[in-house]
Parts: structure tokens; sequence; C-alpha cells
């Protein structure tokens, strides 16, 4: 595994970990290590799903966005990070986002998430 592998599976173990702590993932089965959104996260989502209008279709970047989206309404409702932070942090994000260190993991993050909600409905569909 190259160095560049090898910190890139650090740095998703660490954004799993912070969200796992944040309650917005938990793990499914602690043998398996299978993670899966947590029910408050997913109401969030579902709840943004419906606002975006978006379907179980959706494009990668809408369901990015759609992420992204939940995690600033999750943290502000369930964290209680204060609203105007989490604006400010918002709007810094999308303009900045490159030149900050809080955009690279809040896009690892949204990463995470988006792998994990795509997953979970693939399984649903297979069931």
């Amino acid at each position: 595994m190259s160095e560049d592998q090898h910190q890139r599976v650090e740095q998703m173990a660490s954004a799993i970990e912070d969200l796992l702590q944040m309650g917005i993932m938990k793990l499914e089965n602690k043998s398996d290590g299978k993670a899966m959104l947590s029910p408050q996260f997913s109401q969030v989502v579902s709840n943004v799903m419906t606002d975006m209008k978006l379907g179980f279709g959706s494009s990668n970047d809408e369901i990015m966005k759609m992420m992204y989206y939940s995690l600033l309404i999750f943290m502000t409702e369930h964290l209680k990070v204060p609203r105007s932070f989490m604006m400010a942090l918002g709007n810094d994000m999308e303009k900045n986002r490159e030149n900050m260190e809080s955009g690279e993991l809040v896009t690892t993050y949204v990463s995470i998430l988006a792998e994990v909600w795509t997953r979970g409905i693939k399984d649903a569909a297979k069931n």
C-alpha cells in the first residue's frame, strides 16, 4: 500500500469514528462492522430528500448535496451546534472548501455518508 493510500485509509477510519461518536452512524452488527445511518440522522436525510424532491435514483452529486445539508442540519438540531455558527461554516465552505482543513474533513464525512446511504438502498432493494 502506498503512503497516499495508507493516509487515505487512516483519514477514512478517523472520519468513521467521528460519525459514530456524533451518533450519525451506528454499527449494525458489531461482529461484521457493517455501518448504517442512525435513526435520528436517517430522519433528517428523509426530510432533506423530500425538501429537495429527490428520489432513490438521484445522481451522485445530488446525494452528496443531500448528505451535506443533512449533516449541517443534524449538527444544529441534534448536536446543538449554534445555527449561526453552522450557517457561517457552511457559507465559508461553499466559498473556500478547497483551502480549508475543515472543508476536507466535511467532504470526507459526506462521502462516507453517501456511500453508506447508497449501500443501504441497494441492500434494501435486494430484500
